[in-house]
């Protein structure tokens, strides 16, 4: 090699040197999901997913089972960008995004084909609601279909309601429910549920079978009446203002809904063998007919009147969502 060719190797390896390799970004996904759930499993996938659509460089760390918060504490993280990304329910996003409420009215959805219909329907709607407010929307989730879980008898009726302290997710949807069945809602986190429930602080929850059973509420009743009340959709959304910093790679992996599915069937697959857990940890699993499903319906629908009235942007995606609703019911007959 001459003189003149290795003085030109020698800058191009020390060019080379100098540029460095692709800065990693490190976020945080924080969900009240415990270990071992679908919803567990599904965020894992999603991560893995993620990673490697970034080539590498985002890495995500799943902080599980309200390590990082109640769902309320970690949504308004995820506005700050303190908190990177939130998987939970719909609900819980409502603090800032009030019309994601519409979702979780009592007796809105009839049917898990209804549901998919009607949220794909109004997928692009919620995308900007939700933008507008300071985050980004992946995908949907499932949480399910929620029942009541109580000590001492079963929930079959609006009257079974009246008197029972009952804990209330941090959504006045489910406050307002709770009001029209005649039970007092009692506000609380999910790490203290558990506990309030063995002291008697409160006399039982709403939730769904997966969340009862991972999250030992179970242990806290005797009955869980299965009255679908409300269908729970999850929710994985992202900081709008950590994601409006990253390289367009990065944000176009976070974007791909290609896990919704997934996820959703997921939790399905599991809700009528853990039904069967509850008969079998010693709690009485009841189900309502259709005449007691409508007499709970009937008591529900002043929930809608009361969402409706608190502006036109609420009235207007209560709107479309039952216009969605009729075109579902147009397209079976």
């Amino acid at each position: 090699m001459t003189l003149m060719n290795a003085l030109k190797a020698a800058v191009l390896s020390l060019s080379l040197a100098a540029v460095p390799a692709t800065a990693q970004t490190i976020a945080k996904v924080g969900s009240v999901a415990p270990e071992g759930t679908p919803w567990a499993e599904w965020l894992d996938g999603v991560k893995g997913r993620i990673e490697k659509d970034s080539g590498g460089q985002l890495k995500l760390k799943v902080f599980l089972g309200g390590k990082l918060g109640g769902e309320k504490e970690m949504v308004e993280d995820v506005k700050n960008g303190t908190l990177q990304l939130f998987g939970g329910s719909a609900a819980a996003v409502a603090s800032y995004v009030p019309e994601l409420a519409a979702l979780e009215l009592p007796y809105l959805f009839t049917s898990d084909a209804e549901a998919d219909f009607v949220l794909d329907k109004v997928r692009d709607r919620f995308d900007k609601l939700v933008e507008a407010k300071g985050f980004k929307m992946i995908m949907w989730a499932e949480n399910g279909w929620h029942g009541y879980g109580v000590k001492g008898k079963c929930v079959q009726s609006p009257d079974d309601m009246k008197g029972l302290k009952m804990r209330s997710q941090e959504s006045q949807v489910h406050i307002e429910t709770y009001k029209a069945f005649g039970a007092s809602p009692v506000e609380m986190a999910v790490p203290e549920v558990l506990g309030a429930l063995q002291t008697g602080a409160v006399d039982g929850f709403s939730n769904t079978p997966l969340f009862g059973f991972a999250t030992s509420w179970y242990k806290g009743v005797t009955h869980f009446s299965y009255t679908k009340h409300i269908y729970q959709p999850g929710i994985l959304i992202i900081s709008r203002k950590w994601f409006d910093k990253l390289p367009p790679e990065s944000q176009k992996a976070l974007l791909v809904r290609s896990d919704e599915r997934a996820g959703i069937e997921g939790v399905r697959a599991l809700t009528e063998p853990l039904l069967e857990n509850f008969g079998a940890a010693d709690v009485k699993v009841c189900k309502l007919n259709a005449a007691q499903t409508q007499a709970f319906a009937a008591k529900a629908k002043p929930v809608w009147d009361v969402f409706a009235k608190k502006g036109k942007a609420n009235k207007d995606i209560l709107d479309a969502l039952l216009a969605a609703k009729k075109e579902y019911a147009a397209q079976k007959r």
